[in-house]
């Protein structure tokens, strides 16, 4: 995949298959979920991950465990699981150790809306399609992988396609058959954040009538969190644009005043909004075939004046809000 299409078989072939410039592989894991089979996984990572990172130094190999071997370059973690498990998560990624092994969240799904099955969420009752629920519920474990984005090499919703005529798994990002596409509401939470993405990580905190902003500290209430709403700001330089995700959980509607803090900037800005509706239970609403749009994703013009702007986050919606600075 990466060798020269003259002078290299493989290379060779791909190119008759229609690319002839090599492929820019900068990732490649060893192995799938072998913390089944960590005693093997330990002479098996040595073996492969010697030879390969000598021939190819410039891919960065992944492990799917470390519990047998130390110290890998990078690590797939893989979380299937009920929304109150994301939500309790969302500090994860704050805890690990740096500089190494960076994380990939290669896998990680609500398989199952009904929190009482944190302990085994495979019991019960398997959701057969994503739910508001879920996809806010992902977003906030979402977060937690933007506001620790050194460590994060990316993340992963799995599976992604489900034939409905053909299955053996649910539930999935996209489902689909011979005549229909379903876009779950977890692909429209993922397409909200995947579309507006920042790369550079800007501070921010959270205050109310008891929390000053002079009294949070990083990794605490009104970091990145603030009862039951959670976000993350990022700028994207190219085009100097704010963004500013939230995902919120709270049964209430929560109006959120922003400062960006030394700015005058007046603007006009976008809020993509993700939400069951009020007042409707977020375990209910799901995109199926028979009815593909039940949620989607609405718009609202946002204004910062002098740099401030306020938003409503709806109860149990993913919101992102863009501004140009």
């Amino acid at each position: 995949m990466t060798a020269p299409a003259d002078d290299n078989p493989m290379g060779a072939l791909r190119k008759r298959l229609g690319c002839s410039h090599p492929f820019d592989i900068r990732y490649a894991e060893i192995g799938n979920e072998d913390f089944f089979a960590t005693s093997r996984y330990s002479y098996r990572w040595a073996g492969f991950y010697n030879a390969l990172s000598q021939k190819y130094p410039n891919i960065t190999f992944i492990a799917t465990t470390t519990i047998s071997i130390s110290s890998p370059p990078a690590v797939d973690d893989h979380d299937y699981q009920v929304p109150l498990y994301f939500i309790q998560n969302f500090r994860r990624y704050e805890n690990i150790p740096r500089p190494l092994p960076r994380v990939l969240a290669g896998e990680f799904a609500v398989v199952n809306d009904n929190d009482s099955y944190i302990k085994n969420p495979f019991s019960g009752n398997r959701l057969e399609y994503p739910s508001i629920k879920s996809a806010v519920a992902e977003s906030i474990y979402r977060i937690g992988f933007e506001r620790n984005s050194d460590v994060i090499i990316g993340d992963c919703y799995a599976p992604v396609l489900q034939n409905i005529d053909n299955t053996q798994w649910t539930p999935a990002l996209i489902v689909f058959n011979t005549t229909l596409v379903v876009k779950s509401t977890s692909y429209l939470a993922q397409k909200m954040f995947g579309e507006n993405l920042g790369n550079f990580i800007l501070n921010s905190t959270a205050a109310n009538r008891t929390i000053t902003h002079q009294s949070v500290r990083k990794g605490e209430e009104g970091d990145g969190k603030l009862g039951n709403l959670y976000f993350v700001a990022t700028k994207r330089t190219n085009d100097n644009t704010l963004i500013v995700k939230f995902a919120n959980i709270d049964p209430n509607d929560t109006l959120v005043n922003a400062q960006i803090q030394g700015s005058t900037t007046s603007s006009e800005g976008t809020a993509y909004i993700l939400t069951a509706g009020p007042d409707v239970d977020p375990t209910t609403v799901h995109n199926t075939f028979s009815n593909p749009n039940a949620a989607s994703i609405t718009t609202k013009p946002v204004t910062a004046t002098d740099g401030i702007f306020s938003v409503t986050v709806p109860s149990w919606s993913v919101v992102v809000v863009t501004l140009i600075l």
